[in-house]
């Protein structure tokens, strides 16, 4: 049979008889009893705990696992991202190459297009001046021809009239 705090009952009777150390050890067993049972609970505790915190750690590990491969993927993005930009940076060195060599064309260009202008400018004078000069000249040679044409017309008359006179002198004459 089990006497109090679960202790066997010859135990509890011979504690009994030795009077207050008796007492004593009755209460320190009890005490161990229920420090037992405190370290039980405790253990259990613990284990679930350490289950939990298992638990975390394996959550957690999974976390700095995903997050490295993470971290490798934007290592890897940036990377790329830097090749690209290389690349951008390259192309608009060549693309600023060739903008610079077509204003250099363009100015050339337009240079040359001034003097070319210039000159049509002195060729357009000058052929003005030609036209006007060769206009002067038509004018008076029209002037001249229509003056000539006059004198000719007032020579055929008098060489019609002197004709005309010889006709009638020699038609008078005698035959």
């Amino acid at each position: 049979m089990m006497g109090a705090a679960g202790t066997p009952e010859i135990v509890t009777q011979t504690l009994a008889g030795m009077g207050f150390a008796g007492a004593v050890i009755t209460v320190l067993l009890s005490t161990i009893a229920a420090l037992v049972t405190g370290l039980v609970v405790l253990f259990r505790i613990n284990n679930r705990l350490h289950a939990e915190r298992k638990t975390e750690l394996a959550t957690f590990s999974k976390l700095v696992e995903a997050n490295n491969a993470a971290l490798t993927k934007v290592a890897e993005a940036t990377e790329e991202r830097n090749r690209v930009t290389e690349a951008l940076a390259e192309a608009i060195k060549v693309q600023a190459t060739a903008f610079e060599m077509v204003n250099q064309r363009i100015e050339f260009y337009h240079g040359n297009n001034i003097e070319k202008l210039k000159d049509l400018i002195s060729a357009f004078a000058a052929h003005a001046e030609a036209v006007r000069v060769l206009t002067g000249s038509v004018t008076v040679s029209r002037d001249s021809s229509a003056a000539a044409a006059a004198a000719a017309n007032e020579l055929k008359v008098k060489i019609d009239s002197i004709a005309s006179k010889i006709d009638g002198a020699l038609l008078r004459r005698p035959r």
